[in-house]
C-alpha cells in the first residue's frame, strides 16, 4: 500500500528544518499514517534519528555515484570530459533562463515538464533526476519539502505528477537572498506548489510583497514531545517554571545554534567581554557546531573570557541544557523561527533576541515575554544580560510569560494547519491488518 506522506530534506545533519521534519514524521506516524523521509545529499553525518515506523530513503550514495563517474582517471582527457559534463549543462541552463525568461515566467504546470527537468539537471545536480525517478516509481500522494533549494528540486520532480506538493520556506527571503539562477528558478518552480508555506508571518509578508506569492500560508514549527503546553493549566505551568527556577536552575546563559556567521555568536562573545560585572558565578554555554567554531574559540581566548565560555558541540537533545540555564540568548543577524528559541521559551528560560528578523519577534515582546536588542550591538546585548542576571525575579516573570506564549505552538493547536497544508484526511485512515 502506498505511503500517505513523503517528507524531503537535503540531509539529516544538524539543522532546524531537519528537526521539524523529524517531529512531523514522528507525530503523524504515531497517528497511523505511513511516512517516508527522503534525504538527498551525500557525505552528511546523520544526527537526527528517524522515528519508529518511518521509512528512510537516503539518496546520498546514489548521488555520489552519479557525481563520481570516472573520477579515478586523472588523464587530461578524462578531466576535460568531467569539466564539460559539469559546466556545459550549467551554462546552457543559465543561458536559457536569461534568454527565454519572458516565456518561462508564463509557464504553468504541467506544461514544459521536460524543459523544467533539463534546467534543474543542469544547475541542481543528479539529485533532481533521482528524486524524480523515485516519485514516478512509488507515486506518493503527498509530498512536503523543506528548505528553498530542496523545495525547488521537489517542484521540478513533481511538475507533471498528480501529487499534492507542499513546500516550506524557513528563512525570510528578504534577508537570505539567493544568487542566480536560484532566485529566478524559485519564481518559476513555486508555481507547482499546491501549498506554499512559511513558519512565520514575517516570511509570509515577504513572499506576498516581494515575490508576489500571496497564496502562502502559515505552517508553524511544532514543539518537541514532552513540552506540551496547550492543555496545561496556568497553575501547573507556574509550578513547573518555579520548580525549575528555585534551586534547580543555575545562573547560566545559554545559546543554541549552528556556529555560522548568521547566528551572531561573535557579537555575543563581545557582549560577554563588555559586561561591567565580570561573569563570576555564571557561564555562557554554547550548544552547537559549525565552521566558525575554531574562530569563536580563538575569539574567546583573545577577549580573555575563555574561562566563562563552554562550547558543548552539537547535542541532539538540548532540553537538559534548557532545564539548567536561566537565560537564552539568540543574537542572530537573521532568522526564520528557530526551534531552539521555542524549546528554550517552553522550558521557562527568558529569551533575549535581536530585532533583525520578524520571526522571533512574533514570540518575544520586549519587556513582556523577553527582551529585544538591536542587531549587531554587543553593548545593548551586554546590558540586557546584566539586567536579567541582576534581577532574578524579573527574569523569572519574563520566562513564565514567554512559556505561556508558547501554547500557540503546541501540536494540539497547530495540527489543523498542518493537516490542511498537507491535504491529510481529518482522521487517520483505516489500515488493512
Amino acid at each position: 500500500m502506498a505511503d500517505d506522506l513523503w517528507i524531503v530534506v537535503p540531509h539529516l545533519g544538524a539543522g532546524g528544518a531537519q528537526k521539524v521534519a523529524m517531529l512531523a514524521a514522528a507525530h503523524f506516524a504515531a497517528l497511523g499514517y505511513r511516512i517516508t523521509v527522503v534525504s538527498l545529499l551525500p557525505d552528511k553525518t546523520q544526527v537526527h534519528s528517524v522515528p519508529a515506523g518511518v521509512r528512510l530513503l537516503d539518496l546520498g550514495e546514489a548521488v555520489k555515484a552519479a557525481q563520481r563517474g570516472d573520477w579515478w582517471d586523472r588523464s587530461l582527457l578524462a578531466r576535460s570530459r568531467r569539466f564539460l559534463r559539469l559546466w556545459l549543462p550549467r551554462l546552457a541552463s543559465w543561458f536559457l533562463l536569461i534568454t527565454l525568461w519572458p516565456w518561462l515566467r508564463q509557464l504553468r504546470p504541467p506544461r514544459g515538464a521536460a524543459l523544467i527537468r533539463w534546467l534543474l539537471r543542469g544547475v541542481g545536480g543528479p539529485q533532481a533526476s533521482l528524486l524524480r525517478q523515485l516519485l514516478v516509481a512509488e507515486q506518493p500522494p503527498r509530498l512536503l519539502a523543506l528548505l528553498t533549494k530542496t523545495n525547488m528540486l521537489a517542484a521540478q520532480a513533481s511538475w507533471d505528477l498528480p501529487l499534492h506538493l507542499a513546500v516550506s520556506e524557513r528563512n525570510d527571503p528578504r534577508l537570505q537572498t539567493l544568487g542566480f539562477p536560484w532566485q529566478r528558478l524559485r519564481l518559476l518552480l513555486y508555481r507547482r506548489a499546491d501549498a506554499l508555506t512559511a513558519n512565520t508571518r514575517g516570511v509570509l509578508r515577504t513572499l506576498a510583497d516581494d515575490l508576489a506569492m500571496p497564496q502562502a500560508r502559515l505552517l508553524p514549527n511544532p514543539l518537541p514531545p514532552g513540552i506540551g503546553l496547550a492543555a496545561e493549566s496556568p497553575a501547573n505551568a507556574n509550578a513547573n517554571t518555579n520548580a525549575n527556577a528555585n534551586g534547580q536552575r543555575s545562573a547560566d546563559c545559554l545559546a543554541v545554534a549552528r556556529l555560522v556567521h548568521q547566528k551572531g555568536l561573535d557579537v555575543l562573545l563581545e557582549a560577554v567581554a563588555l559586561m561591567a560585572a565580570r561573569p563570576i558565578g555564571w557561564r555562557l554555554v554554547i550548544v552547537g557546531d559549525g565552521p566558525q567554531r575554531p574562530a569563536l574559540e580563538s575569539q574567546a581566548r583573545q577577549l580573555g573570557i575563555e574561562a566563562w565560555i563552554r562550547f558543548e558541540g552539537f547535542q541532539a537533545d538540548v532540553m537538559p541544557y534548557c532545564r539548567r540555564a536561566r537565560i537564552f540568548v539568540l543574537p542572530s543577524r537573521f532568522e526564520g523561527m528557530p526551534n531552539a528559541l521555542l524549546e528554550a521559551m517552553a522550558s521557562g528560560l527568558t529569551a533575549i533576541v535581536t530585532d533583525a528578523s520578524p520571526g522571533p519577534l512574533e514570540l518575544v515582546e520586549h519587556g513582556h515575554t523577553g527582551l529585544v536588542v538591536p542587531v549587531e550591538n554587543p553593548r545593548a546585548l551586554a546590558a540586557a544580560m546584566e539586567a536579567l542576571l541582576a534581577d532574578p525575579g524579573h527574569c523569572e516573570r519574563l520566562g513564565r510569560a514567554g512559556r505561556e506564549r508558547l501554547a500557540a505552538q503546541d501540536w494540539q493547536v497547530i495540527e489543523p494547519l498542518w493537516r490542511s497544508a498537507l491535504n491529510l484526511p481529518a482522521v487517520s485512515p483505516e489500515r488493512d491488518g
